[in-house]
């Protein structure tokens, strides 16, 4: 008879090394007279930068340009860099588009970073009159010249290539109107699967993994006389499985932020904003050792409150000032 018996341990992600790290979030993200702008212009870079803790800095960088070679040739290019705890990114997207029609462009995508793997390829639609108000949708491959990097490589336990690439849909859609906007994205992945490639009748195979991710954002914003009424809302979650010649490993991951705010115009010069902010995430791994009989659980879980009390005030040019309050 066999024993098999489960430990089930609580751990910490990198983020819960700072306290206030929620409040660090809260701020950190563009307000709305920032979006504006940003949106509305064709070339242009922003950034929110702060301090963490004593060793990290918090960097989101967005920079965009484009130009026409011709009345229906042009070149895109989106640069976003984010240095968080938790999560990097480093994303070089270069997009080559044909001018169909006024308000419709054909974009080809290919997106380059310092690991190969994360490299992207893909294909889409833009159809909008500016950046105001468009709507575009991309079909991506991720990882996309794996299996034909690795053709001449000899089949066996280290070539590892994909049974089922991962491709994902992309979607932006934005609108402004004259007393509000509404921003929704989102990006869903298939499920991918690697394996290695040892003969037809080797079983179990020396490695094999599979996973997926799905991102939802939305912010939206309605003005009523003098009151502004809004939200954001920010949802990740991702799914990897993973078996090799010793073990087997699951892991999912949910978080989600839920920001509404609420404003009103004082004066042309002065408005007072109230933010609240919820954050859940959680984050579940299980590992199987195959020379163990026990397995390992983790389980993770955060459940925090924060609100902004921010104060904007518009002394005339291009110049904002905010003052305000935080607590967690």
């Amino acid at each position: 008879m066999f024993l098999i018996m489960s430990i089930s341990l609580f751990f910490f992600v990198p983020e819960d090394s700072n306290s206030q790290y929620l409040l660090d979030r809260q701020i950190a993200h563009y307000f709305p007279s920032w979006e504006i702008h940003f949106d509305s212009m064709s070339g242009g870079i922003r950034t929110s930068q702060g301090c963490l803790d004593l060793l990290n800095w918090y960097i989101d960088l967005d920079t965009k340009f484009e130009v026409n070679f011709s009345r229906i040739l042009g070149l895109r290019y989106r640069n976003k860099y984010l240095g968080d705890y938790n999560n990097h990114i480093c994303d070089h997207r270069f997009e080559p588009f044909f001018q169909l029609k006024k308000n419709l462009r054909l974009l080809f995508t290919i997106t380059t970073h310092y690991y190969k793997g994360e490299d992207e390829l893909g294909f889409g639609f833009f159809l909008g009159k500016d950046y105001l108000n468009f709507l575009e949708m991309f079909i991506i491959a991720e990882d996309f010249d794996r299996n034909f990097s690795l053709t001449n490589k000899y089949p066996g336990e280290d070539k590892i290539i994909y049974k089922q690439h991962p491709i994902k849909l992309q979607t932006h859609f934005n609108k402004y109107w004259d007393t509000g906007h509404l921003s929704l994205k989102f990006d869903v992945s298939n499920r991918y699967c690697l394996q290695s490639t040892e003969p037809w009748d080797v079983y179990p195979r020396a490695y094999t993994e599979e996973g997926l991710h799905r991102y939802f954002y939305t912010r939206f914003w309605q003005d009523v006389n003098k009151l502004r009424l809004g939200t954001i809302v920010d949802l990740k979650q991702s799914e990897l499985y993973q078996v090799d010649t010793t073990r087997i490993y699951n892991e999912n991951i949910f978080e989600i932020i839920v920001e509404p705010m609420i404003s009103y115009k004082l004066t042309e010069k002065w408005i007072p904003n109230l933010y609240l902010t919820y954050n859940y995430k959680t984050d579940d791994d299980s590992i199987h050792i195959f020379s163990s009989l026990e397995d390992s659980l983790f389980h993770y879980k955060r459940d925090v409150y924060a609100y902004l009390i921010d104060v904007e005030f518009h002394p005339g040019g291009n110049f904002i000032w905010h003052f305000g309050m935080q607590r967690q």
